[in-house]
């Protein structure tokens, strides 16, 4: 069968499981098992030396700044450069840079010079993942079918986490067994091994932009403010990117807080905090495969996406009444596959309304909005917590309760409804795309 024209890219496969898709689909569960196995013994290497709960924390927050703060560029570049270029030399970039940091694992440097290593490799990691992920993101629609977009997306939210399954569970026994300079270069090997292999991912060329006589800051600008207008003329878009960072703003507190709902309040042992929040993994690949398995549009989406964001918090409270711990692990199972669910079907609906050419500048901001308050909330959670002395049964009642007031309160906006049911990209008025 030969590829047919796509509305939203040069030519669309003629099925999922093509070639293309399956490149990427590996390349992203090898280097993402890489990157979860270093990220865990990172953590056990610096307790294990340090003690320090402040520089564990340091690093899960530096991990996440480059994502913050550089979104909005990587989306300009994702856009105007080789995409698939982009997604296989970035993960090649990691594993020679990694490579380089194993270096200071088996020569006579000091634990000083370790953790800054640690740190150094963990900003420029992040960094070379704020531009591969959203080129995966806005690659994803030429590799596929349109009628399977959410399988698509699906799989590759899936292959993630399975990723951070294998990884939590063999880093910890590695890390025992063969020691950080030996995790350090495991990690090494993914990255290249997957980027060897991405090189051979063919994705559609597209037109480039006829600016080149133009000076690089001038481009810059022009494909930025191109990308924040495209989102600014559609309310409906603006609307879903506003309440997704409210959701994650309040969902913060809940996994900040989730030890001490299992241990202070739950009276349980402090293993069932990582029985819980694998319960929850594992209930995030259902989610992922329901929503792969099982197409909606129009009306059924805009039900799909806003009954599962509804369900995912209304839950949370629950778990203050349940003390059986099947129920809590079922408990939180439903909340991830809500969430999974929620995930996919939002992400499909944001590549499906956006014109290929500036998808990875909205990716680029909406990544950076949406996820970018994570950080304040989790900061702002304990902060709040202390001040309401501990108050656990306080904290899981009003953060979800806001989070599903807001969700609803959305409801209110006729373009918001319009923009869930959407099929097909919403141009901005004079608007071509290129």
């Amino acid at each position: 069968m030969s590829d047919t024209p796509s509305p939203t890219g040069p030519v669309q496969p003629p099925r999922l499981w093509n070639r293309n898709f399956s490149l990427l689909l590996e390349g992203q569960l090898v280097s993402s098992i890489g990157k979860q196995a270093f990220a865990l013994a990172a953590m056990l290497w610096l307790k294990e030396l340090t003690g320090s709960g402040t520089l564990m924390g340091l690093v899960m927050t530096v991990a996440m700044l480059p994502m913050v703060v550089l979104g909005p560029i990587s989306g300009v570049i994702v856009d105007r450069w080789n995409r698939q270029r982009l997604i296989a030399w970035t993960d090649i970039a990691g594993g020679i840079l990694v490579l380089a940091a194993a270096a200071f694992f088996f020569l006579p440097f000091s634990t000083a010079v370790r953790i800054g290593v640690i740190f150094f490799v963990t900003v420029l990691t992040g960094l070379l993942d704020t531009i591969s992920q959203p080129a995966i993101g806005a690659s994803v629609p030429d590799l596929v079918p349109r009628e399977r977009l959410e399988a698509a997306n699906g799989l590759n939210m899936s292959g993630m986490q399975v990723a951070m399954f294998i990884s939590q569970g063999f880093a910890g026994v590695l890390f025992v067994a063969i020691g950080m300079p030996f995790l350090v270069l495991v990690n090494a090997a993914t990255y290249l091994a997957a980027g060897t292999s991405e090189l051979f991912i063919r994705i559609p060329r597209r037109e480039r932009p006829k600016d080149s006589h133009l000076h690089p800051w001038v481009r810059f600008t022009n494909d930025f403010k191109e990308g924040f207008r495209f989102i600014m003329a559609n309310p409906g878009m603006r609307t879903a990117m506003l309440l997704a960072a409210v959701q994650n703003f309040f969902i913060a507190p809940v996994i900040v807080l989730m030890p001490f709902l299992v241990e202070d309040f739950l009276g349980l042992a402090p293993q069932w905090y990582g029985y819980l929040m694998a319960a929850f993994g594992a209930g995030a690949l259902v989610g992922y495969a329901l929503a792969g398995s099982i197409r909606v549009t129009g009306r059924a989406r805009e039900a799909t996406i806003i009954g599962s964001m509804t369900l995912q918090s209304a839950v949370i409270p629950f778990l203050l009444l349940i003390h059986a711990p099947a129920a809590l692990v079922a408990g939180m199972a439903f909340a991830g596959a809500m969430g999974g669910i929620c995930n996919v079907q939002f992400i499909s609906l944001l590549q499906i309304a956006t014109p290929p050419a500036l998808l990875g500048r909205v990716q680029g901001l909406v990544t950076t909005i949406s996820a970018g308050v994570m950080p304040l909330g989790m900061a702002l959670a304990g902060i709040v917590f202390d001040l309401v002395g501990k108050n656990i049964p306080l904290m899981y009642s009003v953060s979800p309760g806001l989070t599903v007031l807001f969700t609803l309160l959305g409801l209110l906006s006729r373009r918001y409804r319009e923009f869930l049911r959407s099929d097909g990209p919403a141009e901005e008025p004079g608007q071509e795309t290129r």
